[in-house]
Parts: structure tokens; C-alpha cells; sequence
């Protein structure tokens, strides 16, 4: 009997290692990375938007409600009044469309800051005369105007009495230079000054400014030049 004797086996390959699998793996992390960043960047895309259209919606959302609100106070001169009368006015008016509620004013005449009536027209107008002048003021700080309401702090009626103070004040009224802080009821406030300029957004109401005020004692009083 014969034997066919069989061809050695070639051996199986052995299974590849930790290592080896380690090593193809981090062959393919680069590429496994930027395939899941490429799958959840549209996601992200939407996300970013999303948070930029909810920002952009909030900063419009307060816009428009401190723009509804918003005052605009501007200071003004008159020597007239609709019914006739001639009287030398100093005013704020709001013209906006908001409540204003008036802080500080300041009133300099020559440079020299004002704090009283009786003080401002003693520097512009009466020099050395003694005669008794009749005025009247109301309050210009720490009111609210309404939207389209003018706030009257000196009225200085012409008479035969006050006519050479009268015609000097109004010459010497367009030399003051006025400015005036006020806010809306969100506490955003503003400076004006003068006539013609715009006011101008602060933090809040300055505190070194040369405070004018009505002095209420002599709201309707005689001035007695010394």
C-alpha cells in the first residue's frame, strides 16, 4: 500500500494585535474627525443662526420699546405768546413722543453760571436801577413733561413799569447759554443744550454742573437791584 504524503500546510496568519489596531486607528482618526465635524457642522450652522436671529430680534424688541417712549426736550426762547401778550419766555418743550422726566439745568449768562432768576436778571438787565420787577417762574427740575408739553421756567411780562429791564432782557436772553438733563421713564437720559443742537445720550445726569432753580420763594416777587 502506498502512502501519499501531504503537503505541509501553509500556517494561518495570526490575528493582529492591540498595537496594530491602535496604529490603523489613529491612521484614521484625522479622517474620522473631520468626517463628524462635516456631519454636525450644518447643525452648528443652524444653531449659530439661530442665537444670532434671537439677539438680533431682542436688541430690535428694545429698540422699538425705548423709541416709543423716547423724549425730546429742547430749550427755547420767546418774547410772545399766542393770546398776544408780550412776555420774555425761557422754556423746554418735549417734542417727542415719550414722557421726559427734566433733571438738572444750567443757566450761564457771560460765562458766569446762574442759580436763581432774581440772580440772572440782575447780571443782564437792572443794572443799577432800583426798581421793583414782577416775574414768574415754575419748576424745571425733577417733573415730568408730557409729550408735546412746554415747561415755562421764566416768564417776564412787558409793563410800563419793567419796559427798560423788559427790552434789555430781551436783547441779552439770545446770550445764555442753556443746557438741560432729562430722562425716560427706562432711565436712558439725555443732555440738550442750546437751541439747534442735537441732545446728546449719557450714562446719567451730571452731577457738576452749576445748578439753576426757581427759587420758589420769589416766584412772583419784587427785585430790588442793589
Amino acid at each position: 500500500m502506498t502512502e501519499t504524503l501531504k503537503a505541509d500546510a501553509a500556517p494561518e496568519p495570526a490575528p493582529p494585535g492591540a498595537a496594530e489596531i491602535g496604529s490603523r486607528m489613529l491612521r484614521y482618526l484625522p479622517l474620522i474627525t473631520i468626517a463628524h465635524f462635516l456631519i454636525g457642522l450644518p447643525a452648528l450652522i443652524a444653531s449659530l443662526a439661530l442665537a444670532w436671529f434671537a439677539f438680533v430680534q431682542a436688541d430690535a424688541t428694545q429698540k422699538m420699546q425705548t423709541g416709543g417712549v423716547m423724549p425730546f426736550v429742547t430749550f427755547g426762547t420767546s418774547n410772545g405768546d399766542k393770546e398776544g401778550n408780550q412776555d420774555i419766555a425761557l422754556t423746554l418743550t418735549n417734542n417727542g413722543v415719550g414722557p421726559a422726566i427734566l433733571g438738572p439745568i444750567e443757566i450761564r449768562y457771560e460765562g458766569k453760571p446762574m442759580t436763581t432768576p432774581i440772580e440772572l436778571l440782575r447780571a443782564c438787565c437792572t443794572g443799577s436801577d432800583a426798581r421793583a420787577l414782577r416775574f414768574s417762574t415754575s419748576p424745571s427740575t425733577g417733573i415730568a413733561a408730557r409729550p408735546g408739553e412746554t415747561i415755562e421756567f421764566v416768564s417776564f411780562p412787558r409793563t410800563p413799569a419793567s419796559e427798560k429791564v423788559w427790552q434789555a432782557f430781551n436783547k441779552e436772553r439770545w446770550k445764555l447759554k442753556v443746557r438741560a438733563c432729562y430722562c425716560s421713564i427706562f432711565n436712558d437720559c439725555w443732555v440738550t443744550e442750546g437751541m439747534q443742537g442735537l441732545p446728546k445720550p449719557v450714562n446719567k445726569c451730571p452731577a457738576d454742573w452749576s445748578l439753576y432753580r426757581e427759587d420758589a420763594g420769589n416766584r412772583i416777587a419784587g427785585i430790588e437791584a442793589e
